[in-house]
């Protein structure tokens, strides 16, 4: 029988109207609609009136009221519609199918992120985005800040397993307009699975390297509350075939729990999670002190009440992070000099209070926010007059220091039928500077006809230095208490165009940051010198990020391949400083590609491809022997991931293979990325009343 081209016809979706739920992005009950898995340009506002649009009676027509983005984090409530503005959405579809085992690998295949792993299965990585540095990308849990003070190496200590994710939303460029400071580059929310319903999902992996990692999650709806609660736990003996150097081990456990309560234009949200880690931290900061460990602990929670009255919305919410870290440069034998391994305690309390006033000449929105951050250390701060037991330790902390920066998002909105407008600014006041800045924003987009948008946008942004930036001393580091916080400006130009079967979104960006803080050496120093910050006159980056995604099954049904997505983002960095050579801004990604290529293998059974080209800018000493040899280029590199995966009834099997190609590369100068990894699992899924 000859197949036909067209077993349906093709669907164009319209948008007559946005619906207002708790962290929603384009929910579609179940029906795959290409706009919610796509790179695409975003509105951080609200709709102000119905979009309409003809009918052609060629097409079969389809309306779906379809969820607006609350992304109830330092910001006001985010929808992704129109605006001049790359977002790449995440679904649950796409993470379960993805050829990954963590959230770090999840998040190596979107466009312009640079995740440099040290330890992997999420025990620690490094998030750059658009060339940028590791704490210049706001990290967010179901829209509160949960990004930490200390370094931004403790970002994604979150207390999930990825199968409890329901969706991640990704904002490319500065955002301090919408989420305050430390929105440098963008920013990442991670959603959690609170849908309404009865579930039970569990899941038990296994694979090479004494892999095991176990998770459960349940969801229940009981009159007018949704709970949501997820435990996890996973380790490994470490993937280095050297045994004596082989400190790559991890053991790490999960909880967090989310749950709702709604009455009419009520609704109160809690969240809270609790995150361990043990690891091996091999050549973490040192290749010349390879045995080093690391153990941290978090535990993050936050409470949010909503208000919808007729055109207003108030939606306050308060957060509390506390998080510990031990760091031992010698796990095992320590020389005579080494006194004390590093002790770190943070503790971040913060609020906000979020309004929207919808007028027919436009939406007003404004956020009042506070946050403070506290740590206690033997390494970072200012010296006590006394000293403090460390919790669970035989040890003292004798520094710390705190701060509080407090400020407001205040953004203008109106929506015409083709031209979507809106301008604001943050304001900010840091008490150690004790004084207010102003980072105004701007952004325009036009549909110039059916599917199609350009749009541009000037935008500027602020970013505060981490406590390590400021204090850390050590063997190879020196802090600087001195630092003034990093300011950037931005121009993005762009277009996309969408439907239901194709997208495409493009866009160029120049950042120019001043005061940018960077970990600096002279550049006739010794190889052994240590690094110290300091605040560079200014770095200029250029970039283009391009991104393409077709749905081969929205147009032809029978088709065995259902998805082909194509990124690429070119970066390029100038940075100045005085004859001084720098540590991470010029090690960035100057060219990413990504395949993602997902298909039908025979019957139920699937298969998904993860396609990873990078070359990434710059060189560093190779250690060997004891010593520092030639400076060495980072040398590009393709990785390739495979998932094949089989459903029968209420169970999925998988087997999933990372670094197919047994590949040797380096995220970070001097320590060797995993070969090839091999992890087989089940899990299974019920429905229950």
């Amino acid at each position: 029988m000859k197949q036909k081209l067209f077993s349906k016809p093709p669907k164009t979706v319209y948008f007559r109207k946005w619906s207002h739920r708790g962290y929603g992005v384009f929910q579609s009950q179940g029906k795959q609609i290409a706009i919610a898995t796509m790179v695409m340009a975003t509105s951080l506002t609200f709709e102000t009136k119905t979009a309409t649009a003809q009918v052609d009676s060629a097409i079969n027509e389809q309306i779906y009221e379809l969820d607006e983005v609350i992304v109830s984090g330092e910001q006001e409530p985010v929808a992704f519609s129109k605006i001049a503005r790359i977002v790449t959405v995440i679904n649950q579809k796409e993470i379960e199918a993805a050829p990954v085992s963590d959230l770090n690998e999840l998040l190596e295949y979107a466009v312009s992120l640079d995740i440099k792993q040290r330890g992997q299965h999420g025990v620690q990585a490094d998030i750059a985005m658009r060339g940028g540095t590791l704490d210049q990308t706001l990290v967010l849990l179901n829209g509160v800040n949960i990004t930490d003070p200390q370094t931004g190496h403790h970002n994604l200590n979150l207390p999930l397993s990825l199968n409890s994710i329901d969706r991640i939303e990704i904002l490319e460029g500065p955002a301090s307009r919408m989420f305050g400071i430390n929105a440098y580059n963008g920013a990442i929310n991670i959603i959690t699975n609170t849908k309404p319903g009865n579930t039970i999902k569990t899941e038990a992996k296994a694979g090479q390297y004494n892999f095991l990692e176990q998770n459960t999650s349940v969801n229940y709806k009981a009159g007018k509350t949704t709970h949501f609660f997820t435990a996890g736990h996973k380790k490994s003996d470490g993937y280095l075939p050297n045994e004596a150097l082989n400190n790559t081990d991890f053991n790490t456990t999960n909880l967090f729990y989310h749950g709702k309560w709604k009455h009419n234009a009520h609704e109160l949200a809690l969240q809270t999670g609790y995150n361990t880690k043990a690891f091996g931290a091999n050549s973490f900061y040192t290749p010349a002190y390879p045995d080093q460990f690391e153990a941290t602990k978090t535990f993050f929670s936050s409470v949010r009440y909503s208000l919808k009255k007729k055109n207003i919305q108030l939606k306050p919410v308060i957060y509390y992070r506390k998080h510990h870290d031990r760091f031992e440069l010698f796990r095992d034998t320590a020389p005579d000099w080494y006194n004390s391994h590093n002790y770190h305690m943070t503790d971040v309390a913060g609020g906000q209070l979020p309004v929207l006033f919808q007028t027919r000449y436009g939406n007003i929105a404004a956020n009042l926010n506070i946050r403070y951050a506290h740590i206690y250390s033997n390494v970072l701060g200012k010296p006590m007059a006394g000293t403090k037991a460390v919790p669970g330790e035989s040890a003292t902390f004798n520094h710390q220091d705190e701060r509080i920066h407090t400020g407001g998002h205040f953004t203008y909105t109106l929506d015409l039928e083709k031209l979507h407008f809106a301008a604001g600014l943050m304001t900010s006041y840091y008490n150690i500077l004790n004084r207010i800045r102003t980072y105004p924003g701007l952004e325009v987009s036009y549909k110039l006809f059916r599917h199609f948008r350009v749009f541009s946008s000037y935008n500027e942004a602020l970013r505060l230095p981490t406590f390590t930036d400021l204090y850390y001393s050590g063997p190879v580091n020196i802090g600087n208490p001195d630092l003034r916080p990093e300011e950037s400006k931005t121009l993005e130009a762009g277009a996309r165009y969408v439907n239901t079967v194709f997208s495409f979104q493009s866009a160029i960006y120049y950042r120019k940051g001043n005061n940018t803080i960077e970990w600096v050496k002279p550049v006739d120093a010794a190889e052994e010198a240590p690094w110290q910050t300091q605040n560079l006159t200014n770095t200029a980056t250029r970039g283009v990020d391009f991104a393409l995604k077709v749905h081969l099954n929205e147009f032809w049904e029978a088709s065995p391949v259902s998805l082909i997505n194509l990124n690429y983002a070119y970066t390029d960095i100038n940075a100045s400083g005085e004859n001084v050579e720098t540590k991470y801004v010029a090690d960035n990604l100057k060219h990413k590609f990504t395949i993602r290529l997902k298909h039908k293998l025979y019957k139920n059974f699937r298969a998904s491809w993860g396609i990873r080209y990078q070359d990434r800018n710059g060189s560093y000493n190779a250690y060997e022997n004891g010593n520092y040899n030639t400076d060495v280029p980072f040398k590009p590199f393709w990785l390739v991931n495979l998932k094949i995966s089989y459903k029968y009834n209420k169970w999925e099997f998988y087997s999933s293979i990372s670094n197919l190609l047994d590949k040797s590369y380096y995220d970070i100068a001097n320590i060797p990325q995993p070969g090839r990894w091999l992890i087989i699992g089940a899990n299974f899924r019920i429905n229950y009343k």
